[in-house]
């Protein structure tokens, strides 16, 4: 028997997208933070849809060079974003934040979140048992809620999710005055800076810059105009 398929979307204009913009670009990134990294640069393993250059942050080793660029190393809770190319106009985005997670065991309370930090000798159905969804096969930094208290059967291990440090993600000054250089193919293409905030503690609630946690995965989506031609102002 044939398994059903995704419910319909209702909206009338599903699978179109209706904007003013001459060139509308989503400029999607993620990248993991990495203060500490040999490779000075303050992240690691940046992944994006083409568009991004260099993505620079607070490092406590050497400062870095990549892409032809070097790290000017932001103070904490900052990070510089460099892109390929030049873009016409800032239009928004939003971004979110996957916290690292803490040691690693084999112990789980019935109820409480949990990622899997290593599969081992493990089995589907050990994992299964502590509260994997059935169908999935277990994976590295897979969460899932736990079904029961207890502890995971072999050798594979989970750890508990870490509070994320970052409460808001913010762009620093007027992003249209960076947005084009005027020699990329030497120097880069344009760039913002965001900052990274954080209450100080329970007590002081005034978010200031704060380094999100090492280990962090940062996800960005960037909303950018292409086109030099406005339509009522953009």
């Amino acid at each position: 028997m044939a398994q059903p398929g995704p419910a319909p979307v209702n909206f009338m204009n599903a699978g179109h997208f209706y904007t003013n913009l001459v060139k509308p670009i989503d400029i999607n990134l993620n990248f993991i933070v990495d203060s500490t990294n040999g490779n000075g640069l303050g992240i690691r393993s940046l992944k994006s849809n083409g568009y991004v250059n260099n993505v620079f942050m607070h490092t406590s080793a050497t400062p870095g060079s990549n892409n032809g660029q070097l790290n000017p190393n932001p103070a904490v809770g900052y990070a510089l974003i460099q892109l390929k190319g030049n873009f016409n106009r800032y239009i928004g985005g939003f971004s979110g934040v996957a916290a690292p997670v803490g040691s690693s065991g084999s112990a789980v309370t019935a109820g409480n979140p949990y990622v899997i930090t290593s599969i081992g000798t493990s089995t589907a159905a050990n994992f299964q048992a502590i509260g994997l969804p059935m169908g999935l096969t277990p994976s590295v930094g897979q969460s899932f809620i736990a079904s029961s208290t207890g502890s995971l059967s072999g050798t594979g291990t989970i750890a508990s999710p870490q509070a994320a440090s970052t409460i808001q993600i913010s762009v620093v000054g007027d992003p249209n005055q960076t947005l084009s250089n005027s020699n990329s193919a030497a120097n880069g293409g344009g760039y913002l800076i965001v900052q990274f905030l954080s209450a100080t503690s329970s007590s002081v609630t005034t978010p200031i810059a704060t380094a999100p946690s090492n280990n962090s995965i940062i996800g960005l989506t960037i909303r950018l105009d292409g086109s030099s031609v406005n339509v009522d102002g953009l």
